[in-house]
């Protein structure tokens, strides 16, 4: 079985290569898919010098009609030894009404600039200091339930009510859900610039973030603001962003800080098929309580399809 999955695999991604959207008997069937090879070299109480190979993914959207479609993605990488995966189904219920959906399944939930940015296209290796769990998060950002989203030129809006015990599980433990929700406003009506908020409550727990984004080339700013409160423990943290887009280079510098966590990350991106084919340099310095807690480079070769 473990053969006719790889055999399967392969010539899945080989034929990606060439075509990402192949015509099925009902609609179209679209493939995505990314690689990352990693190796990073940082000193924290011990020194790690060591080649990885990360995670990697292949997607696979299938559409049936202009009105429903559904989603299946898989992190063939196995993260922590918990593979990721998004199983759900679109639909696009009123007619007159286009730009609103209902997902229904696994899915990443709508908190926030950096959470909702796929993978491929994040400037830097590493989440923000906001953007890791258990900050972010309690039990990570893909969840299972029901989403319904509206997208206008000028404001998009996101709710989802989802079980909130995290990826892979399928059943909730207590039968309490928790309500994730974000808002942003597009005064120009350029989905690169934008403002909003968003917020995720569940039993014990609450965050609610703020969100900032320019990027219209070659600039790139992002900031997010995010609120934590775990039982009675009340927490903030904010991470800013700065990037320029010059020919196949691009530098990003970024800063973020959580509690007495902080952290500086500075970047240089080589894109010669922009994020295709991107080859990812940071050097990073962690600190906790002003102290030194991590610090290094890292390197990482992106291919993306």
């Amino acid at each position: 079985m473990k053969k006719i999955l790889c055999l399967f695999i392969t010539i899945l991604s080989i034929s990606c290569i060439f075509a990402q959207e192949v015509k099925v008997n009902n609609g179209s069937l679209t493939i995505d898919g990314c690689v990352w090879g990693m190796y990073r070299n940082t000193k924290d109480t011990l020194t790690i010098s060591s080649f990885s190979r990360r995670n990697a993914f292949i997607g696979l959207t299938a559409t049936i009609t202009n009105w429903a479609s559904a989603r299946f993605y898989f992190d063939l990488g196995n993260i922590l030894g918990k593979p990721a995966y998004d199983l759900y189904t679109l639909v696009k219920p009123i007619p007159i009404v286009p730009n609103f959906n209902i997902i229904l399944g696994q899915f990443k939930l709508p908190l926030g600039t950096e959470v909702l940015t796929k993978a491929e296209n994040l400037e830097l290796i590493e989440y923000s200091m906001i953007g890791r769990d258990p900050q972010r998060t309690p039990n990570g950002t893909r969840d299972i339930g029901i989403q319904a989203a509206y997208k206008h030129p000028i404001i998009d809006a996101t709710v989802a009510i989802v079980n909130g015990e995290g990826r892979n599980v399928t059943q909730d433990a207590d039968n309490n859900k928790n309500i994730a929700g974000r808002i942003i406003f597009k005064p120009t009506k350029k989905p690169t610039i934008y403002a909003g908020a968003n917020v995720y409550i569940g039993k014990n727990f609450q965050r609610i973030g703020a969100e900032l984004n320019y990027a219209v080339s070659p600039f790139i700013f992002k900031t997010e603001f995010l609120n934590t409160k775990d039982g009675t423990i009340r927490r903030n943290g904010y991470y800013i962003q700065v990037g320029y887009n010059w020919h196949y280079l691009q530098p990003i510098v970024r800063y973020s800080a959580y509690d007495n966590l902080n952290e500086y990350v500075v970047g240089l991106n080589i894109r010669p098929f922009n994020d295709n084919i991107k080859l990812m340099l940071n050097y990073k310095n962690e600190k906790i309580s002003g102290l030194n807690r991590q610090k290094g480079f890292i390197g990482q070769l992106q291919i993306a399809f």
